[in-house]
């Protein structure tokens, strides 16, 4: 492969998964540690990405640095959550995504799978975006609104009204704190209010989280746990498990 071919696809990858190590890239594209700096230091003197201690991610101005923060933190973790995730999701299944980083990693999976026919639901720009500019032919139907900064998250009742003409088969919720008190909560009053609407119209609950969201309470309350049909995590902590058993008609994944 040539240097500027592949230099290209490199830049192309980066941007689709926001970022990539180093390792990821010398197995993606069959070449030495060596080339594949070059290649990053090449991309980053163009101001095409920022090189990391490890990798690289996309230089976008209008990447907003909470974002890109929240990908980075636990993406592996992350990774497994969506890598779970997908396998509940059916050729032509109409699915809802909420905003965040994990549901980001999850529409990832989705247009890597064999998947086909989707039509996605959701309130999350950074998530069309990518969809869009996939080679998946999936209909995207986008809740617009108010976008907010930090989330790419379109909040409001403009996004509210959209939400309402649907029935949806399943939503993927990624959620900010999970309690057995305080139920699957958020952070933003806002945010939680459109999933609370999406939930409404859904009829299967899939709550995406990694670990660390297990034991916190947040500010807006989504739903009950006993409401959920699945919580898909990395791992979950040994005395939450002990709570959770309570919850018996709650596959924990």
């Amino acid at each position: 492969m040539l240097a500027n071919d592949r230099r290209l696809r490199i830049f192309e990858y980066i941007k689709r998964n926001v970022s990539a190590t180093t390792k990821e890239l010398v197995e993606e594209f069959n070449a030495s540690g060596s080339t594949i700096r070059r290649d990053l230091e090449y991309l980053a003197k163009k101001n095409l990405i920022i090189r990391s201690h490890n990798g690289a991610m996309i230089n976008s101005p209008h990447a907003e640095s909470g974002f890109l923060f929240n990908y980075h933190r636990m993406r592996e973790e992350k990774k497994l959550v969506a890598q779970k995730a997908v396998k509940f999701i059916k050729d032509y299944d109409f699915i809802a995504l909420s905003g965040g980083t994990t549901s980001y990693m999850l529409a990832s999976e989705i247009l890597n799978s064999s998947i086909q026919g989707l039509r996605i639901l959701t309130n999350s720009i950074n998530i069309t975006t990518l969809i869009l500019e996939s080679v998946k032919d999936f209909q995207v139907i986008v809740a617009g609104g108010v976008p907010r900064k930090g989330t790419y998250e379109c909040v409001g009742e403009i996004t509210l009204k959209t939400i309402r003409n649907f029935n949806i088969d399943k939503f993927f919720v990624g959620v900010n704190g999970i309690s057995l008190t305080g139920g699957i909560s958020f952070s933003n009053i806002e945010e939680a209010e459109v999933a609370k609407e999406i939930y409404k119209h859904s009829r299967e609950i899939y709550v995406i989280a990694d670990h660390t969201k297990f034991g916190v309470i947040k500010s807006a309350r989504l739903i009950d746990l006993s409401k959920v049909d699945a919580i898909i995590t990395d791992s979950v902590p040994e005395e939450i498990q002990k709570e959770l058993s309570k919850y018996g008609n709650v596959e924990i994944v």
